[in-house]
């Protein structure tokens, strides 16, 4: 009797004992969290999207001695298109300028008036005028990458008009800036192939090595292709690119034109889908959407002469024909017109001593000393040969 007694009050000591621990573990966890609340900051300093100036792009010019600095910033309430409702008025925009010494003097001088804490960290796109250009833009590169909120892959372009101007053109239908080739080429780029888009990292990095030449987009306003049918019919600013600045190691040649550069898509891989016209005695007949283009570049012979010989080969189909041909008559019409347009592409670049193949790049990679790719020279016996070999794979309803 007396055991089983002692067996009683030892469980219930034992059980007492367990509540009491189990209190403790409570209120230690209690403690820890409270510990744990006042050490975290938490949200306490996060700011509202409305007490930030988001700058969305940014341009520079080169007046009288000074960087001019251009910032766009727009309303992000307004850049997400919204379902149901269309917008009746275009989205607010709003464009600051400042000027001053160097980019970084500019930017800070931008800090007077803008109300507001700026984030250049959602920067898309970067605008370099031609006298930037030609000033060299070395200088401003690295103040932009010394900027810790500055990313590399803004969308950049090279213009000749008004930055000012480039940056109030608005999208259709009222939506903001963003819905523009300004913000987003890739996606006609995908659709309609001829002068690669390009971001600031790689922009930098192909202007910097031996022998290398960026083709710099160039940006400008179109006045004609489209118009508002309202109370009002006005003509619609849209966004183009008309052409390249080639930028080698940071300073600009000479501006060369959407029409000169027809040749240059030719040798990108990366052409998803771009148009050549069927051309006969001069007449157009027809077109021929090729995918995905494959171009070799292959050195003839070595030394101080070397010469190139450029080998294509291509797929398409026909997207319009007017006249009864055969395949191997389109084939042939194309394989022509594509040599012509590469040959018409390298005499310009020649005529403006511009390496828009980069073929010094080329030969500095294949075992040419970086003195050898400077002093080299390009002319019209550079190129020695171009082969090119199309298939259309199916001319459909025209058969």
């Amino acid at each position: 009797m007396y055991s089983k007694m002692n067996v009683l009050k030892f469980s219930k000591q034992r059980t007492m004992i367990g509540r009491r621990t189990n209190k403790l573990k409570v209120c230690h966890a209690l403690s820890l969290g409270i510990i744990l609340l006042l050490l975290l900051s938490g949200c306490w300093d996060e700011k509202e999207i409305g007490e930030v100036n988001f700058a969305t792009a940014i341009g520079i010019d080169f007046v009288d001695e000074n960087y001019v600095l251009y910032v766009q910033m727009m309303d992000f309430s307004n850049v997400a298109k919204q379902e149901g409702a269309k917008q009746s008025a275009d989205a607010p925009l709003f464009v600051g300028q400042s000027s001053g010494k160097t980019f970084n003097e500019a930017m800070n001088n931008l800090y007077k008036t803008a109300q507001a804490p700026i984030n250049w960290g959602q920067v898309g796109s970067i605008i370099y005028s031609e006298s930037v250009l030609e000033q060299g833009i070395k200088k401003v590169d690295q103040a932009i990458r010394r900027n810790g909120e500055f990313r590399y892959t803004p969308w950049v372009y090279g213009t000749k008009e008004s930055i000012e101007k480039i940056f109030g053109v608005s999208g259709f239908f009222h939506l903001p800036p963003i819905y523009t080739i300004l913000f987003q080429p890739e996606q006609i780029y995908n659709v309609y192939s001829y002068i690669k888009p390009l971001r600031m990292h790689r922009f930098i990095s192909t202007y910097n090595e031996p022998g290398g030449t960026a083709l710099l987009p160039s940006i400008s306003i179109d006045t004609h292709a489209w118009q508002e049918i309202a109370a009002k019919e006005d003509q619609k600013e849209t966004l183009r690119i008309n052409g390249s600045f080639p930028i080698d190691q940071g300073k600009l040649t000479e501006w060369m034109s959407y029409e000169e550069l027809i040749g240059l898509r030719w040798m990108d891989a990366k052409v998803k889908n771009t148009p050549v016209d069927i051309i006969v005695d001069g007449e157009h007949i027809g077109v021929v959407q090729i995918t995905s283009p494959k171009a070799t570049i292959k050195q003839v012979n070595d030394g101080e002469e070397a010469m190139f010989q450029f080998q294509l080969k291509m797929r398409g189909h026909v997207a319009d024909l007017e006249e009864k041909m055969s395949s191997e008559q389109i084939e042939k019409i194309i394989s022509q017109q594509v040599k012509d347009d590469i040959m018409q592409t390298f005499q310009a670049s020649v005529d403006k001593d511009i390496d828009v193949y980069n073929l010094k790049h080329w030969l500095f990679r294949n075992g040419m000393t970086l003195e050898e790719v400077n002093n080299y020279q390009l002319s019209m016996d550079s190129l020695n040969e171009i082969s090119v070999t199309v298939h259309v794979e199916s001319k459909g309803v025209y058969d």
